[in-house]
């Protein structure tokens, strides 16, 4: 497990000169030290599922190994208060390495959990900077705990540091634009209220509304600076890949276009998978693949960050259905939809939805 099998593919640009392009995968031992003595949907065995999947499928030698890394203060400070980050060393770093606990009713500490979360956000960082700096160059964090639901000052819904707002962050530092894409089934409410003032980071959200945490109204749209640079599309439960795809086509990759981002981070839940049960969503692999390969068409400096997804079979072939578009050397043409609802049409409930968001954003 967690061995480097390193390869890079060279793919013909318009230009007619071959450009190397490489796919970045980041994951390790220091990820399963954050566990819970006891039942609970975020454990190592998702991570596990993962790997073992990996390891036994045909793309070993298609991707780069790099080594998880801890965030730096520097990194954590553009995005989590002061205050919050020396709470959560007081509970479980170096001045209680062996602390146990609950930080709300949703999630829990261990002895290795802080760890686990310094690595998490520091290896989004590390390959965000890296795919933000190579001329098209691709990744996915494959990192627990997950990260969206936190805020600048508090812990949620299983994540303790935002690990994909502080990758933002750390991007938008070098003077580069950032659009965040999350398909979590839940509202990334923290990275939301982390950017909603920003405008230079625009956050795009596809989540079963209303569900937990009970934000992302398709009215939120930011404010100050950044108004208009959140957007929020609440499908209803049950919403399949007729109907992301539908969404991705008619606002996510317009407003993308517009907003003409340098890299595209990814809020990679898969708890939307029609066999997760925590939650009502009835996605498969291959919408999850269909989704990746429609934002390459947009920017080829692409990371996805793993978030949820809780049905170990289910997460661990979404994650390869979504690697096999990253690491093809054909690029996002090279993908070939299975046709698994083809003929089904996307709901006239989501197709009034997207139609009212097209008109409040202009798209």
């Amino acid at each position: 497990m967690f061995t480097d099998k390193s390869s890079c593919f060279f793919v013909p640009v318009s230009s007619g000169k071959i450009q190397t392009m490489k796919t970045y995968l980041s994951s390790g031992e220091v990820f399963l030290g954050h566990k819970l003595v006891g039942e609970h949907p975020e454990r190592p065995e998702r991570l596990q599922a993962i790997e073992a999947a990996i390891e036994g499928s045909d793309l070993l030698g298609k991707f780069r190994r790099i080594p998880p890394r801890p965030a730096t203060t520097e990194e954590l400070l553009r995005v989590h208060s002061a205050a919050y980050l020396a709470d959560l060393r007081q509970r479980m770093g170096d001045l209680q390495p062996k602390g146990q606990g609950w930080l709300d009713p949703d999630t829990y500490y261990g002895p290795g959990t802080y760890q686990a979360a310094l690595h998490a956000a520091g290896t989004a960082c590390d390959l965000a900077l890296r795919i933000a700096n190579s001329d098209g160059d691709n990744g996915f964090a494959l990192v627990r705990p997950p990260g969206h639901h936190a805020s600048a000052d508090r812990a949620m819904g299983f994540c303790l540091l935002n690990n994909v707002a502080v990758a933002a962050a750390a991007v938008r530092a070098t003077g580069r634009r950032v659009s965040i894409v999350d398909f979590d089934v839940h509202h990334g409410n923290g990275t939301e209220d982390i950017f909603a003032r920003d405008g230079g980071v625009q956050v795009i959200s596809l989540h079963q509304f209303p569900f937990y945490p009970g934000s992302g109204a398709a009215t939120s749209i930011g404010e100050g600076n950044g108004r208009g640079a959140i957007l929020n599309i609440p499908l209803p439960e049950a919403s399949a890949g007729p109907e992301y795809k539908l969404a991705m086509r008619k606002v996510v990759i317009p407003a993308l276009r517009r907003f003409d981002p340098d890299v595209i981070l990814v809020s990679a839940g898969f708890d939307g998978h029609a066999q997760d049960s925590l939650a009502g969503m009835s996605l498969l692999e291959d919408d999850y693949a269909a989704m990746v390969a429609s934002l390459l068409t947009v920017q080829t400096r692409l990371l996805l960050v793993l978030e949820g997804g809780y049905q170990p079979s289910a997460l661990s072939a979404s994650v390869l259905a979504v690697l096999r578009v990253l690491t093809d050397p054909s690029g996002p043409s090279g993908y070939r939809p299975s046709g698994h609802d083809a003929g089904v049409a996307p709901s006239d409930a989501v197709r009034k939805l997207l139609a009212e968001l097209q008109k409040l954003h202009g798209l």
